[in-house]
């Protein structure tokens, strides 16, 4: 990438090196950057030297480094306008006007650039988003394998301490039959069923319970347990510990109320 791109940021966002940390990583990627410290001379009004870089440099893009200190800053407000005016004026609708997000959310997002590309620093691709908002191109995106579940686990459990819980439902549809099976040799729930999703509690009324043991899933010999209470992506499975969780378990569903076979996957717990 030949030409660099104009950072716009508010000074008080580089006391402790971060602004120098994105240009460095800039840098490192082959995205050259240039902000008003290296590329304005002192003592020369600073808006028409602005106007001179964004009019007449070779940029490849202007972004703006969206922090609570540069939304509240009112000169990197008047850059924004006064950048965004001149760039569309003669550079035309398609010259890149990036957003990077940084401790704030989309809705915070000044008006001008909320309808454009903005980037989150939190996404760890951040930098091949920019590069993509500079060439005009989709951003490549590594889709992660995920479950049909949405899997939780909750500390201090309905805050009982020394209580830790188990979360799972699915993330479409509904799951008539459940079982969880835990390994014989580790820990095993004191209490299970099913309830509200996000950490509620498990309901008084159970429907269809069973429990009995798998003799060989995953080369391991487990525990299940099981309801006909139906599941659902605003209901979940419940299973409570006292003390530390087992590192994986099995979840699957069954055809009927009662059957022990079930189909399901093993699943790891960080």
């Amino acid at each position: 990438m030949d030409n660099p791109l104009w950072l716009t940021y508010a000074w008080s966002d580089n006391d402790e090196g971060d602004f120098d940390y994105l240009v460095q990583e800039l840098g490192n990627s082959g995205i050259p950057t240039i902000y008003d410290k290296i590329s304005l001379i002192p003592g020369r009004k600073l808006w028409s030297q602005i106007a001179d870089k964004i009019e007449r440099g070779p940029l490849s893009a202007w972004v703006y480094l969206i922090t609570p200190n540069s939304i509240a800053s009112a000169a990197c407000q008047e850059e924004l306008a006064y950048a965004l005016q001149r760039a569309l004026n003669t550079k035309g609708d398609e010259f890149p006007l990036i957003g990077l997000l940084h401790k704030v959310s989309i809705r915070d997002v000044p008006l001008a650039l909320r309808v454009r590309l903005c980037v989150n620093l939190a996404n760890p691709d951040w930098i091949e988003e920019v590069r993509a908002g500079i060439e005009g191109v989709p951003p490549s995106r590594k889709m992660q394998t995920q479950l049909p579940y949405i899997i939780k686990t909750h500390n201090s459990y309905l805050n009982q301490l020394n209580h830790n819980a188990i979360e799972i439902r699915p993330r479409f549809g509904e799951i008539a039959y459940w079982r969880l099976a835990f390994p014989s040799n580790g820990p095993q729930p004191i209490h299970w069923g099913a309830g509200p999703a996000n950490g509620s509690g498990i309901s008084s009324m159970q429907i269809g319970t069973v429990t009995g043991e798998y003799e060989n899933i995953g080369g391991t010999q487990m525990k299940f347990i099981g309801a006909g209470t139906p599941l659902s992506p605003s209901t979940s499975a419940y299973a409570v510990f006292e003390g530390k969780l087992p590192k994986r378990f099995f979840f699957g569903n069954s055809k009927e109320t009662f059957s022990a076979e079930a189909k399901g996957v093993i699943i790891e717990l960080d």
